[in-house]
């Protein structure tokens, strides 16, 4: 059984949250994934520091992508944080702050274009033309025009996600590639091991291990729930779907999944045929008897949208969880607790790029990083459908929004 909630209205003064200690089981689960949290470094080999090419010219990066995407927006801008905290951005040289790109929910492409016409310094530079959405793209050019750069017009690849990073190292390209945020690099087989080396020397991917896992343990501890609904979007490795059904097995919860086939999602009519079907199936699994939901990777990238998708569930009192991204909990989700470390991990990739530059095998660094977990709650949503929260959860939230977008940070 949970907990009733408890002077829930004082948890929303940042002075009396910031009075608490971190107790109860929302500080618990803070202290167990801050007690692992650890970001593998070989510093003393490959510094970060800066250095020009061996020719003096600027090294030169390519990007790859799926599609439009805010989460990973927000984590590429957390990289090029990192690189000019440690120099190889020049200081007060990127093109857009991480406001922009919250508020203005920029693209990565946009992103890209500003960074190809920025001066960013002596050290790096984003090539013309190098950047790609494999979801809206022909993927033979693709391959034609990365293997042409691999020549020599480019010295690195960044690339977002799973797909993006399947496809690039499926390539064999003789220039490394950099992947973040792809939900399990290992069984998607874009790396071999976290721990064992990549397999491949040109290839690196940033590894949150067990992602889905860990936060499906969390959600539980929080409020037990019985049934679980998913709805799956394309490929389940992708969803985390491998560690939501090890969560099943070791918790004990019935697992409630239907699947989505990919399909084009471009055009305003595709679009709108895309979401009737979506929201059909939430109504539908509903009505599974169903007593939470977790909202995984790319099943609805349109926030405007959210509210009246999840209608059919928060009529039944169904919480909904998320696999991602803050800004669904200001859009009427009620609970993330995320154990990716944005900021954290941004440093890490940005550490990783510069150690290649530096001489580093890519396939020989460090992938793993262990976030402690941060968590968001939309206070409306809970006391719409009566979810139990207590004032010892409350007070150790990283925010707490409300159902229009408003919050005051834990």
């Amino acid at each position: 059984m949970c907990l009733p909630v408890a002077a829930a209205c004082l948890c929303l003064s940042g002075n009396a949250m910031a009075a608490q200690t971190e107790e109860g089981e929302g500080g618990r689960i803070r202290q167990e994934a801050a007690a692992s949290a650890h970001a593998a470094a070989d510093g003393e080999a490959f510094p970060a520091s800066p250095r020009t090419r061996e020719d003096g010219g600027k090294y030169r990066v390519a990007l790859v992508d799926y599609d439009e995407y805010l989460p990973s927006s927000r984590q590429f801008y957390y990289i090029l944080a990192g690189l000019e905290e440690n120099g190889w951005i020049s200081e007060d040289s990127l093109p857009f702050s991480l406001q922009q790109v919250e508020q203005e929910n920029l693209p990565i492409d946009q992103m890209y274009e500003a960074l190809v016409d920025a001066d960013l310094g002596p050290y790096l530079e984003f090539a013309e033309g190098a950047f790609h959405y494999l979801a809206y793209e022909d993927e033979e050019k693709v391959r034609e025009d990365l293997t042409s750069r691999a020549g020599g017009d480019i010295d690195l690849i960044i690339t977002s996600g799973t797909s993006a990073g399947v496809f690039v190292k499926n390539l064999n390209l003789p220039v490394p590639m950099t992947d973040y945020s792809a939900t399990d690099p290992v069984a998607s087989g874009i790396i071999d091991s976290a721990t064992e080396g990549s397999g491949n020397p040109y290839v690196w991917a940033q590894v949150e291990p067990s992602l889905p896992f860990r936060q499906l343990k969390y959600y539980y501890s929080v409020c037990p729930f019985q049934k679980l609904g998913i709805i799956v979007y394309g490929d389940e490795t992708i969803s985390g779907v491998p560690d939501i059904e090890a969560s099943s097995e070791e918790i004990g919860f019935e697992l409630v999944k239907y699947n989505i086939e990919e399909c084009k999602r471009e055009t305003a009519q595709e679009l709108e045929a895309y979401y009737e079907m979506v929201e059909e199936k939430i109504a539908r699994i509903a009505e599974e008897g169903i007593d939470a939901f977790f909202l995984t990777v790319d099943l609805i990238n349109d926030t405007s949208r959210l509210a009246s998708l999840l209608t059919p569930l928060y009529d039944r009192n169904i919480p909904v969880y998320l696999m991602d991204d803050v800004s669904y909990v200001q859009h009427g989700a009620l609970m993330l607790i995320s154990a990716n470390d944005m900021e954290n991990v941004g440093r890490f990739v940005a550490d990783t790029i510069a150690k290649i530059f530096n001489g580093a095998q890519a396939g020989s660094l460090p992938c793993v990083y262990t976030s402690a977990p941060s968590i968001y709650v939309n206070y409306d949503i809970a006391n719409r459908i009566h979810y139990p929260l207590t004032f010892e959860f409350l007070t150790v939230c990283d925010a707490i929004f409300t159902e229009e977008g408003g919050n005051e940070d834990g």
